[in-house]
């Protein structure tokens, strides 16, 4: 079963203020496990917020 936006909004908001996720399903577990590794190749890779075109 996909998981709902508005689960899915939830999820991506305690991915990014460092919250736990507080569950066992494995399909929100992973798709918190996506949006941290996303947010650790973008500091990574520097590409953090908006570029500046001036």
């Amino acid at each position: 079963m996909a998981l709902a936006s508005h689960r899915k909004q939830k999820i991506y908001l305690a991915a990014t203020m460092g919250y736990g996720l507080g569950s066992d399903d494995p399909e929100e577990v992973a798709f918190y496990n996506k949006i941290r590794e996303e947010m650790r190749e973008d500091k990574k890779n520097r590409n953090m917020g908006i570029v500046r075109e001036d």
